[in-house]
């Protein structure tokens, strides 16, 4: 709790100090989001991610600014899209798309089955990401649930079953929830290799260096503050069926950049419009 909430608090009566706070948790942020460039434009050609979907902001974002952030980007996309973004599809657009509609195709005919068990699969995908990946983090159980989600990964076709249509859109959102929580596993656990400690987002279980704030609570709240602020941003991508991460320094802000209309074509002025 920050300052003024510590005050406000206990000019209505209530100790934070000595009277716990129930509170009722709910995911809200994700502080990251996809790489974008200074266009909001992600690594693949064509596609942009705006607002929270972005990763233009971390844990250091002022509060509150999530709305700006859509703003600023989606217009930004919006000039660069009317300008470079007309005529056809890149080229070997219709092969990539046809060849990842015969994947999915292919899919549901081998996980086509008379019942299924993607209901039950979804559950517990989603329970056990709640109870080691959400608010209150074991570092060891992180590990040990990445482990079960790669087999699962690993498996999807021959474990996984639908027995109708709509097991079927379950099947598939259950496959990119798994590859989500890939993604997240492995930046949790990168995160806590490199000295990542408790810090705004998320407590991380910690019983060597760490302490609870109340007795009562169970071990799991023990943990460590912390107090340094990183300099370096973590990144990560799926490659070759494996989740890769590094770090690197944050990029400088870009300078201003506007389009004109010259001659019917589209210029940029006061800055490089990169591809």
């Amino acid at each position: 709790m920050n300052q003024p909430a510590i005050d406000f608090y206990r000019d209505k009566g209530v100790d934070l100090y000595t009277q716990p706070l129930e509170i009722a948790l709910c995911a809200q942020h994700n502080n990251g989001g996809i790489g974008i460039d200074c266009w909001w434009q992600t690594d693949v050609k064509g596609l942009f991610a705006v607002c929270e979907a972005a990763a233009s902001h971390g844990v250091y974002r002022p509060g509150g600014t999530a709305l700006n952030a859509g703003q600023v980007g989606s217009t930004r996309a919006a000039q660069y899209i009317a300008a470079r973004c007309r005529g056809d599809a890149s080229a070997g657009f219709d092969a990539v798309a046809s060849a990842a509609l015969a994947e999915m195709a292919a899919l549901a005919d081998v996980c086509r089955a008379d019942t299924g068990n993607v209901r039950a699969l979804w559950q517990h995908a989603a329970e056990e990401m709640s109870r080691c990946g959400a608010a209150i983090r074991d570092p060891t159980q992180i590990r040990a649930y990445g482990k079960q989600v790669e087999a699962q990964l690993a498996d999807f076709a021959q474990t996984v079953k639908a027995g109708s249509r709509t097991e079927l859109a379950m099947l598939y959102r259950l496959r990119d929830m798994l590859l989500s929580q890939r993604a997240y596993l492995t930046a949790m656990t990168d995160y806590t290799a490199h000295g990542g400690k408790s810090r705004g987002s998320a407590l991380y279980t910690d019983l060597t260096g760490g302490v609870k704030p109340f007795g009562q609570l169970p071990d799991t709240f023990t943990f460590a503050l912390d107090e340094t602020e990183n300099p370096l941003v973590q990144e990560l991508w799926y490659e070759d069926g494996v989740c890769r991460t590094a770090w690197r320094a944050p990029r400088p802000i870009p300078g201003m950049t506007t389009f004109l209309k010259t001659s019917g074509a589209a210029t940029a002025r006061q800055g490089t419009l990169t591809e």
